[in-house]
């Protein structure tokens, strides 16, 4: 009788660890999905802007501002789902270009229709409104008073982290085979942006 009602209890145990180990797989399962997704790889061209490449992301090449890297051990959640629609690789993140800066981004298809996604992460400033500018795509100022934090914030950030933000835009590549940004001073501070993917629209 004993080694019966013993046999029972454990193979009543082991189904209750065995469902309690699948629902604990699902719930952080779900919050890793939320919170910080894998990275794409997107066809086109991504620049790892104030970095120096890696994988699919050449190194920076634009003109102006300074590079700068995010300080050791300082918090964030770069590919937040919910500001974070195409995720990049973690440590593309961890550099940006600070300051009026530009580029030119060649030996694209001209006339073809591409998405421009654009990476942003400020891991100086912890407030909305400090850090505001503007972003401009072939001569069409797409952002302005851009705030990063604010951004984030609005998606339910708490601000005190760096979190990552991607705006996309569409683009139609004209004759030249090239698009053009600028990154430049808006209502308060310097602009801020960490990578750029330039991708055929699908």
């Amino acid at each position: 009788m004993n080694s019966r009602l013993n046999g029972l209890s454990t193979s009543v145990w082991t189904r209750m660890a065995a469902a309690a180990a699948l629902v604990l797989s699902m719930v952080l399962g779900g919050l890793v999905t939320a919170g910080t997704a894998h990275a794409d790889v997107a066809p086109g061209v991504s620049i790892d802007l104030g970095g120096a490449g890696g994988g699919d992301f050449i190194a920076d090449t634009g003109t102006g501002g300074r590079p700068d890297t995010i300080p050791a051990g300082a918090p964030s959640f770069p590919n937040w789902g919910r500001t974070v629609t195409h995720p990049i690789p973690a440590d593309i993140w961890n550099t940006s270009r600070v300051g009026d800066s530009s580029y030119s981004i060649p030996g694209l298809t001209p006339g073809a229709d591409y998405q421009v996604r654009l990476y942003f992460m400020d891991w100086y400033y912890t407030h909305s409104g400090q850090r505001e500018f503007d972003v401009t795509i072939d001569g069409t100022k797409v952002l302005t008073d851009f705030d990063i934090i604010g951004t984030a914030v609005a998606a339910g950030a708490d601000g005190q982290e760096a979190f990552g933000v991607e705006k996309d835009f569409p683009v139609t590549v004209d004759a030249s085979g090239t698009v053009s940004l600028d990154f430049t001073r808006g209502s308060a501070n310097q602009a801020q942006v960490n990578a750029v993917v330039v991708t055929p629209a699908s």
